[in-house]
């Protein structure tokens, strides 16, 4: 295989064309990726909150370039494995390092991730980062690895709008397999607390109980999973 994901996780296929957006600058963002070995641009560090689909993007990244070598390491685990994982990595076409901002004040981490940048871009080798902090954040201690991160394109990914969040709810219970009416979608987007964190949370409750019972979850019975 040419692809390598960390840790393994369910073989959901992601691409481009199911990542919802509605914006140009989103647009902006995953037609720079696509165009990654066009220009002299080796490094693109995509910055937004959580839940708005930055792992997506990796995901895609690597499902789109499948016949680079390419590589997928999220750094929400990084407790799980040492920095001797980054060894040869300047060796693969593709490098996707997920919420990179984890690992930022950790001085092992951030030094050698300040090592590897200056191999990878010695090969020319291509990174696509994901962060929810920005690359001005004062967490950064290392400052000759956040002058690194900035060298390349630097990117926000904006909020999605309600309809979007819809679109993101329902794709979610399908790439799971929840046992999930439709109609919850709806309801749950007329809660005044809308943020998408929050909304794919209830989300995932709703749909761990519907696995766990063997039972459907539509409106009616919504409060089952609360009681």
């Amino acid at each position: 295989m040419n692809q390598l994901i960390l840790p393994y996780q369910k073989n959901v296929k992601k691409t481009f064309n199911s990542f919802y957006y509605e914006n140009k600058n989103n647009n902006q963002i995953i037609e720079n990726i696509k165009n990654i070995y066009n220009n002299s641009n080796n490094q693109i560090y995509i910055c937004g909150e959580r839940s708005f689909g930055k792992s997506h993007i990796l995901y895609a990244a690597c499902n789109y370039f499948k016949n680079k070598k390419c590589v997928y390491l999220p750094l929400k685990d990084y407790n799980l494995f040492s920095t001797d994982i980054l060894e040869g990595f300047e060796n693969y076409d593709l490098i996707c390092i997920d919420d990179i901002d984890y690992i930022y004040s950790n001085d092992e981490w951030e030094y050698s991730f300040f090592v590897i940048i200056n191999k990878i871009l010695e090969n020319s080798t291509k990174i696509i980062y994901t962060s929810s902090t920005s690359l001005k954040s004062n967490k950064i201690k290392l400052k000759d690895l956040q002058s690194r991160l900035s060298w390349g394109l630097v990117f926000m990914i904006n909020n999605p709008n309600d309809i979007i969040k819809e679109k993101i709810l329902n794709k979610t219970i399908i790439e799971n397999e929840y046992n999930i009416s439709s109609d919850i979608c709806s309801y749950l987007m007329k809660r005044e607390d809308r943020d998408l964190a929050s909304l794919l949370e209830v989300i995932h409750k709703i749909g761990n109980y519907s696995l766990s019972t063997n039972k459907k979850i539509n409106v009616k019975n919504l409060g089952v999973v609360f009681d």
